[in-house]
């Protein structure tokens, strides 16, 4: 992941995203959030330009988050790991995403589910690409991964030959796996990261 600013250079994702943000995309997806950060910077940029002193403060404050904000969106989808999820329901719309959060040695297979805003024309079952940053444990030395956090990629870009080459990106055995991972599983369906203990897994019960 080298040359990226938020995104730790020092790891690389097994299988990097390589999609480019569309803010527009992001926007229709998000409008709220990204509505209420450029509104409220807007007014900043008002009172300081009329008013000045504190306010000028708080305006350079609102920008350096704003760019931080969008550069940490753009480099999620570049250089996260892509996943592939299965939408378990639609109402809400909640989405599994399997992935392993081993470090290198080990093996620590987790189910991550996440409630999602609506997702076009996606029905239950459905396979969707997700990329995802992963979070450090509150161990450092601990061989795997703390957390992991997987977006729908759709959210990103409307590109439909990105979204289709991360689909490809996946192998059936990944999606067989996943499938397996939630076989028992019943709705309704909570938000959650679920470690799966399988005879592989490295888990400690």
């Amino acid at each position: 992941m080298s040359g990226n600013f938020t995104v730790d250079n020092d790891t690389a994702a097994s299988n990097p995203g390589n999609a480019k943000l569309k803010p527009l995309v992001w926007f229709a997806h998000h409008p709220l959030e990204v509505g209420f950060q450029t509104l409220t910077l807007i007014v900043v940029l008002c009172f300081s330009f009329t008013i000045g002193r504190w306010f000028n403060v708080f305006a350079l404050m609102l920008i350096v988050m704003n760019i931080f904000y969008w550069i940490r969106k753009k480099e999620h989808f570049k250089s996260g790991d892509s996943n592939g999820g299965l939408v378990l329901s639609r109402d809400p719309t909640m989405v599994a995403v399997a992935t392993n959060l081993s470090k290198g040695i080990g093996s620590y297979p987790i189910v991550k589910v996440i409630e999602c805003k609506p997702l076009k024309n996606a029905q239950v079952g459905d396979r969707i690409p997700t990329v995802a940053l992963y979070d450090y444990p509150k161990k450092e030395e601990a061989p795997y991964w703390g957390n992991f956090y997987p977006i729908p990629l759709s959210y990103a870009t409307d590109d439909k030959t990105t979204l289709q080459a991360a689909m490809d990106s996946y192998g059936e055995g990944d999606w067989l796996r996943l499938q397996e991972y939630i076989k028992d599983w019943r709705p309704p369906y909570k938000a959650g990261l679920y470690k799966i203990y399988d005879e592989e897994s490295n888990w400690q019960r």
